[in-house]
């Protein structure tokens, strides 16, 4: 596309590129045809994600008057334009709380939400709209475990680089809501879920940990993902995973029987417009997935074989990917996030190869837990970080972040009102 090695012009392109990408996941768009079962009595609307906002006004004008609900998303994510404002039913609450550690605010949403579907009976409906994110929004720990225990569990999982359905099956068992749990205290009334997937593989039941999804997964699948990770609980919560008290809902059982579930937007749809974007701009496309998992460094270094591959034949390629990577934190001081970790990876092994750029960000605009959705990457930016060795030291600490900030290439965008995982690309040529 460009000739232009100028680094303004590079990420303006990417820029672009990333935002024609995310555009079919945005909510507007995505739950555009998507409906739900009609029923004789009342509908409770549960709104929870990073998307949670946006989803309701979404679907906000095509709410009966009388729709009760929640909305219960990431502080810094409800902010939403006036029109869409407008479009939210006035008796539904809005609630902010933490991700990815949750909170006391996130606690007590749970806990209105599992009192609000106790009201339902035969004739009522519990709409869930769901997106990424929603395990940590929603805590309700199982009986037993303290908030203050279940943060420290959460902690654990989220520093010992456990695939993100692994650390699922932990949450659904130590939760009085995930895996199935919500629905079950909501029958004999119908439930629906409407989903924007960031998991890879697009598992509803994995989506949120699943509170209204039947889950195949056991507490012996929980125990052994725990011992694996070596993830501290104390005893009697361990005692009743090896004894089956915790089992979650399973298919079959009557209140699964009542549930429903559609996806309105998932990660191969981002990955499809971004093949779309860069098809436009006369790249021959590779798309290695949209469901990617694994250690960011590692992928890094073999998408970026990858790219010198193409670069050698002298061929103008675009490598595509989406998924969600993972990174074993070992300096808990650092900053940086899968995305950056990375792309930071990717940049020490291309060292410095002419014309190949590349973006990767997450989609919800929140790489780990900085201001930003991800970083660019182009030939010189190595040295723009103080040379090789400054930028393996970087990598070495946990600070990609800081390499990037160095560099003046982070991807900043603010909370982008969907949640797909995160998007790679590497343009070659």
């Amino acid at each position: 596309m460009h000739k232009t090695s100028n680094p303004e012009s590079i990420k303006a392109f990417l820029r672009s590129i990333y935002s024609q990408a995310l555009a079919p996941a945005l909510p507007a768009n995505a739950l555009l045809g998507h409906n739900w079962p009609r029923v004789s009595g009342r509908i409770f609307v549960l709104s929870v994600g990073k998307a949670a906002a946006q989803m309701m006004a979404a679907i906000g004008p095509h709410l009966p008057n009388d729709a009760d609900g929640l909305i219960v998303t990431r502080q810094g994510f409800a902010p939403l334009e006036t029109a869409q404002m407008q479009s939210i039913p006035g008796n539904i609450e809005l609630v902010e709380a933490a991700h990815p550690v949750p909170d006391n605010a996130g606690a007590d949403a749970a806990q209105r939400a599992l009192a609000s579907a106790d009201q339902l009976g035969k004739d009522d409906l519990l709409l869930v709209l769901m997106s990424g994110g929603a395990s940590a929004l929603m805590p309700a720990p199982i009986e037993g475990l303290t908030l203050t225990a279940k943060q420290k569990i959460t902690k654990a999982l989220l520093h010992s680089g456990a695939p993100i359905d692994q650390m699922n099956i932990v949450r659904k068992h130590l939760s009085a809501i995930k895996g199935g749990r919500l629905a079950q205290r909501a029958y004999p009334a119908s439930t629906h879920m409407i989903a924007i997937s960031d998991i890879p593989g697009d598992d509803m039941g994995m989506i949120g940990s699943g509170p209204t999804m039947a889950d195949a997964s056991t507490c012996a699948d929980a125990l052994a993902i725990i011992d694996r990770y070596a993830i501290a609980i104390p005893d009697s919560i361990r005692t009743h995973l090896e004894t089956g008290h915790f089992e979650t809902p399973k298919p079959g059982t009557p209140p699964m029987e009542k549930v429903s579930a559609e996806l309105c937007a998932k990660p191969a749809d981002m990955c499809e417009a971004a093949r779309a974007a860069v098809t436009a701009h006369g790249y021959e496309t590779f798309m290695l997935g949209d469901a990617l998992e694994g250690d960011a460094v590692k992928l890094g270094q073999e998408q970026a074989k990858l790219a010198l591959h193409y670069a050698a034949q002298k061929r103008k390629v675009a490598l595509i990917s989406g998924g969600e990577a993972t990174v074993a934190i070992r300096n808990f001081e650092g900053r940086g996030g899968r995305c950056s970790t990375y792309l930071l990876a990717c940049a020490l092994a291309l060292e410095g190869a002419h014309q190949i750029t590349a973006i990767a960000a997450d989609s919800d605009g929140i790489d780990g837990s900085e201001d930003n959705a991800g970083a660019f990457l182009w030939p010189d930016i190595l040295q723009a970080m103080g040379g090789k060795q400054s930028a393996q030291s970087f990598l070495d600490n946990d600070n990609s972040y800081l390499a990037f900030e160095k560099a003046d290439a982070l991807h900043i965008t603010g909370p982008s009102g969907t949640n797909v995982n995160d998007l790679r690309i590497i343009l070659v040529g």
